[in-house]
């Protein structure tokens, strides 16, 4: 799998979140796993995914519920607008 780690925003989080390649390469499979899930125009091949990152499709598929579900769960808590202002 190949990564381009040069942008600035790419730079920023690895920094910020202490990411190692192994980690940018689960995040980057489960979005990929996840974007074809639900984008009928964007295909992923799993099985080559599993191949490139020697881990099992079981595996790869893991990654991507547990992505998915902390995506939601941070998506459904974000608080939006102004805070209530204290009496």
């Amino acid at each position: 799998m190949q990564l381009d780690l040069t942008s600035k925003r790419a730079r920023k989080l690895m920094h910020e979140h202490g990411l190692t390649i192994e980690e940018i390469q689960q995040i980057v499979a489960s979005a990929r796993i996840n974007l074809a899930t639900f984008d009928p125009e964007y295909r992923t091949n799993v099985t080559q995914i599993a191949e490139e990152l020697a881990k099992s499709r079981p595996t790869i598929y893991g990654w991507a519920d547990r992505a998915l579900a902390a995506t939601v769960y941070s998506l459904r808590n974000i608080r939006t607008g102004r805070p209530p202002q204290r009496a």
